[in-house]
């Protein structure tokens, strides 16, 4: 019995490693694509930037929703929330217009769909007094999502339009 003790403490090690180092690996890629979009210059970069950083958190939201963390889960999502807003208001202040230049918005509003996507199936499997602040988060980007399609196309058939036709 005594042989089997240090087996058990070497593999009982050997997985707490490997469970240890993607984490690891996971919050040291986030702080590398996190470094990158807080550098990128214009705003179209940054918005390129946000689907890196965005896959990045999402893996380890992914990761630690899996675990039973969901504070945690949580802090991530707020921050990629955060993340997209601040990129979306970036474009939006660049004063440029999405329907003719849609270099970043076109990008963003991709990342942000397939997002969403995915959170709405990671909502579902967490346990049902878990999902309110998530499902919030979920809205604010699905507001954000809904905003970059209008700049995108927004003289689409069957919506009303702001100018008025002329009389006959």
């Amino acid at each position: 019995m005594n042989s089997a003790a240090p087996s058990r403490k070497i593999v009982f090690a050997a997985l707490a490693a490997l469970l240890w180092f993607p984490l690891e690996a996971a919050a040291q890629d986030v702080a590398t694509r996190r470094a990158a979009f807080d550098q990128a210059g214009d705003p179209v970069s940054r918005a390129k930037a946000v689907a890196k950083l965005g896959e990045a958190q999402f893996q380890q939201i992914h990761r630690q929703a899996g675990a039973g963390n969901y504070d945690e889960a949580l802090r991530v999502l707020t921050d990629y929330r955060d993340t997209v807003k601040s990129a979306h208001a970036g474009l939006k202040a660049s004063g440029r217009d999405a329907e003719k230049k849609p270099a970043g918005f076109k990008h963003l509003q991709i990342h942000l769909r397939q997002t969403l996507n995915r959170l709405n199936q990671l909502i579902l499997s967490l346990p049902l007094d878990e999902r309110p602040p998530f499902e919030a988060v979920s809205r604010e980007l699905d507001a954000v999502d809904k905003e970059l399609i209008e700049g995108l196309f927004p003289r689409r058939p069957g919506k009303k339009s702001d100018q008025k036709k002329p009389a006959n």
